[in-house]
């Protein structure tokens, strides 16, 4: 699964039985900053947690959001053919250089290659 590739994952394991495939998401934002150092990748889940915290149900959440980002950048190419942003994300490791390999396809297509990456945050509106 997707999230098993990130070492900091038990937060977005703890509030789902069954950490939804990154299939038909919205994205939100694909966002490369520090002078490319980092490149952050916004999404919503297809679906809400089914065990969310306290906080999220009391304030009346429906969406989780999640944000990656992306360290030591060797490749990134970006191509959006719409002004709506769905799609998917598939995320793996190279086994040789344990370089991330990610894949955006959809109304936005992306291809990152990276060599670190970590969860930044899970959130719920």
């Amino acid at each position: 699964m997707w999230y098993e590739h990130f070492a900091d994952n038990k937060f977005i394991s703890m509030i789902y039985t069954s950490v939804p495939t990154l299939k038909n998401l919205r994205i939100e934002k694909i966002e490369i900053s520090r002078e490319g150092d980092r490149l952050t990748v916004g999404f919503d889940l297809p679906f809400f947690a089914d065990k969310p915290p306290k906080k999220w149900i009391e304030r009346s959440y429906t969406t989780t959001f999640v944000e990656l980002d992306f360290f030591d950048i060797q490749e990134v190419s970006i191509k959006a053919r719409s002004n709506t942003y769905r799609g998917g994300i598939d995320i793996c490791k190279d086994e040789q250089t344990d370089f991330f390999i990610v894949n955006i396809t959809g109304t936005v297509e992306a291809k990152i290659i990276a060599g670190s990456g970590l969860i930044q945050s899970v959130n719920g509106y």
